[in-house]
This record gives C-alpha cells, structure tokens and sequence, in this order.
C-alpha cells in the first residue's frame, strides 16, 4: 500500500536525485546517496550490493556506510551465499520489502545466517529495495539497498518504504554506470585479471597493505601490479587513477 508523501518529503528527494545525477564521479555519488538517504530514511547501517547470482561469487561489489571492514567480508566470503533477503530481490520486478513483514520472525531466529551474521552485525531490522545492474543479464544481475536498524529502534514506516519506491530507478541509473564500470576497465585499459582485481580494489579505496592482506601477495607484487595499472592508464597516482576510471572527460 503507498504511503502518500509530504511537500518536504519531495524536496529532499529531489535534492537528493540531483545531487546524485549531477556528480560525475560514479563512486562518489553512490556513497553521497548512501549519506543523503539518512535525512529521509534514518538507519544504522546501510549498503548496496551487486549481485550475479550466475557466478559462483555471487557479491561482484558493495559499498557500505556503518559497518566494520570484517562484516563486510565475511558477508562477501560467504553469509552472501545463504542471506533469505537476496531470493527476495526478484529481478524480474521492482520489490520493496522490510524484513518484520517478508519473514515469520521465529523461523528465521533458527537461521545460520540470522544467528551468526544478523544478529552479530545488529542488523535485524531491515529495509530492503531492489534494483536491476546489467540488463543484458538481468535474470541473474540484482543488486539491492539495505537500510538497517537495530532490534531496539522503532520499525519502517510505510512512508519510508514509499521513498524508496521513488528512489528505485535512479538507484538502477546510478548503479547500473557503476557496475558498468567494473565490467569495464579491463578492455578500457587493457588490464591483466589480476591487475583487473586490483584496480577494481583501488576504486573502493583499498591500500596497499589492505589488497596484499585480501589477495594473499606480498606488498611488493602489489605495487607491481599497481604501476603498471598507472602506466596502462596513462596516470601517475591513485588519485589520477580513480578520475579517470570514474569520471567522464577525464
């Protein structure tokens, strides 16, 4: 059931789908919206995830306001695999739902998922939208934005839930040109997979420390790969770098 929305409601949207589709830089305004939503939505937590359900690492990219780097990985590694909200995320329709009304909540207590991840995370009330990334792909490429708040806070509203409803296909513009960008830096640069893997890390700001810890290589073969991802893309920096790869004319 829609929830009509306010004049000041419809002032801040509009501020926000602004903001968001005038920033050039594709990183820069996920993360933004992700910042601007909490005017509207209030949460705890928050993300948006890429999904391909296809792959045998469903989690192509993420972007997160709130949570620890470890819960971020350990979702990416493997929560991903059995979180009940995902089979919600039709890609075949626009779905827009908070986990107090999609799950019998004392089932879902018995879950591997709920007891070692949710609850852990404190993210047991959720809101939840869907989005579609690749269209070429679209039985399989979901992507979705998870507002979370904690057992103790009071539930979504309708109303928020309305937000996000007219949020929904600017989330798809914005995200579909930043999963675009991921597909694409390789044939844009020329890149190896694994200098692919690392530049992909670059652009969610990782450090060198940071990508030789997730790889599994030592910070000299990082800084390898890292150079000669410069010397492809014709840049001098990190900086230089992630402009080029996100913004357009650069």
């Amino acid at each position: 059931m829609s929830q009509e929305l306010y004049a000041k409601d419809w002032q801040k949207i509009n501020e926000i789908i602004l903001r968001m589709n005038s920033e050039n830089d594709i990183l820069k305004a996920l993360n933004t919206f992700l910042l601007d939503i909490e005017r509207l939505v209030p949460y705890e937590k928050a993300c948006i995830y890429f999904y391909d359900l296809s792959a045998s690492d469903i989690v192509k990219d993420y972007l997160g306001q709130g949570f620890s780097e470890k819960e971020l990985i350990d979702y990416e590694r493997y929560y991903c695999n059995i979180d009940d909200v995902v089979e919600k995320m039709m890609p075949n329709k626009e779905v827009v739902i908070k986990s107090t009304e999609a799950f019998d909540i004392n089932q879902r207590k018995e879950t591997e998922y709920f007891i070692d991840y949710v609850t852990p995370a404190n993210t047991k009330i959720s809101l939840d939208t869907n989005f579609r990334w690749n269209l070429e792909n679209r039985g399989f490429c979901i992507g979705s934005l998870d507002l979370f708040r904690n057992e103790k806070d009071i539930d979504f509203t309708e109303r928020e839930m309305e937000i996000c409803r007219v949020f929904q296909p600017h989330i798809e513009l914005r995200a579909s040109n930043y999963a675009f960008l991921f597909e694409n830096i390789t044939h844009k640069f020329a890149l190896t997979n694994a200098e692919q893997d690392i530049a992909s890390m670059i652009l969610k700001g990782y450090s060198n420390e940071q990508i030789a810890e997730e790889k599994c290589i030592t910070i000299s073969t990082v800084k390898k790969h890292v150079s000669k991802i410069l010397e492809k893309s014709d840049t001098k920096s990190r900086i230089e770098f992630i402009c080029k790869a996100t913004c357009t004319g650069k």
